[in-house]
């Protein structure tokens, strides 16, 4: 009879830590919407991006990969990225 209770001790106690180990664990951000990723971005908020404010502070051959996305997804060449065009090739992409 105490070996039983003594198993179903250690048996709760097992199951409490991994429940509170489960409710310890940090939750997933919620993913940004492309508007809300668009406006973080357009510092000046004038509704389009520069180039600046899309390759914002990388470096090195991550800022030479989003120089090269700009131009690919600035379709009508106006050097700015508006909300639509911006969009657009995200949408591609997933």
């Amino acid at each position: 009879m105490v070996r039983l209770m003594r198993w179903t001790v250690a048996l709760v106690v097992v199951v409490l830590g991994i429940a509170s180990a489960e409710a310890a664990k940090p939750a997933a951000k919620p993913k940004k919407s492309l508007e809300q990723r668009f406006s973080q971005l357009d510092k000046d908020n004038d509704n389009k991006l520069s180039l600046d404010e899309f390759v914002g502070k990388r470096a090195d051959e991550k800022k030479e990969k989003a120089t090269k996305r700009f131009g690919k997804l600035d379709k009508d060449g106006d050097k700015y990225l508006s909300l639509e065009e911006f969009k657009a090739g995200f949408k591609k992409k997933n």
